[in-house]
């Protein structure tokens, strides 16, 4: 009888081991292709550290320019602009640099737009006309748009980049990935607007992303003219990180064109700026 019992154990045990062999296996090769999917996710935020990523991807049209790994660097040689500060399509970027004595003739507050909290700020009355259409149909479509960054001189950018680099033990490599040099700023032209909404209380940031009202300005801004200057995904191209709320004032035919052309603001610039 206890032969029996001990043969019987036998053959269950010789039944299980397989199986067990099995479990053991895929368990092995789960592991393996966690630490693999890390490995790519680390290797994916690679700059993680000062680009805070959205929870949606974008899809966003193909670079047409050369990308660079270290992308917050300025040049060691530093241009004038190649057009005025006057003409809409003047390519302002980390390679080339306004005039110090750079103003707009035209500068009208805000508020003649209608735009909320339009009256602390000025903007050039050339583009007023289409951002008050672009104001009225998003309150028409339910969204809300408030301004909280509009013209800035070369002076006022001097204290905003010291400003920045004062908050953040004047890491310059860090404060170069979001804030503009004095000369190198899209503000200094009068045309460019730090977008918020009541929504997340009018403030400046990341949390602009999430809102119904940069939802609508990513996909209609470009109807009245304006283009966001600094998309996601594109830091190696633009210079600067992903900024939802920083748009560029273009003129409706050059949006147009531009979007038609599947190009982003940087790229579609450089073309007209050889």
């Amino acid at each position: 009888m206890k032969i029996l019992f001990v043969m019987f154990l036998i053959t269950v045990f010789l039944i299980l081991l397989p199986q067990k062999i099995g479990d053991s296996n895929i368990k092995t090769n789960l592991e393996e292709k966690i630490e693999k999917r890390i490995f790519e996710i680390i290797e994916d935020l690679d700059n993680y550290k000062i680009i805070k990523q959205e929870e949606q991807p974008v899809d966003t049209p193909k670079p047409t320019v050369t990308p660079t790994t270290e992308w917050w660097k300025y040049p060691k040689e530093i241009l004038t602009t190649k057009r005025s500060g006057d003409d809409l399509l003047v390519l302002v970027n980390k390679t080339y640099k306004l005039p110090s004595t750079y103003a707009p003739s035209d500068l009208v507050k805000a508020s003649n737009s209608g735009i909320r909290r339009g009256e602390n700020y000025y903007l050039r009355n050339i583009l007023i006309n289409d951002l008050k259409n672009l104001i009225n149909d998003s309150k028409q479509s339910g969204a809300d748009l408030s301004i909280v960054s509009g013209y800035r001189s070369y002076k006022t950018q001097v204290d905003t980049y010291n400003y920045w680099l004062s908050k953040n033990n004047n890491d310059v490599e860090y404060v170069d990935t979001f804030s503009a040099r004095p000369g190198h700023s899209q503000h200094q032209l009068g045309t460019a607007i730090d977008f918020s909404s009541n929504e997340i209380g009018d403030v400046l940031g990341d949390t602009f992303a999430n809102t119904k009202a940069s939802e609508w300005l990513k996909t209609n801004a470009y109807k009245y003219g304006f283009i966001i200057s600094f998309p996601k995904g594109f830091e190696s191209i633009t210079g600067y990180k992903h900024e939802s709320w920083h748009y560029r004032y273009i003129g409706v035919e050059n949006a147009l064109s531009l979007t038609n052309k599947g190009l982003i603001l940087e790229t579609y610039l450089v073309s007209l700026n050889p």
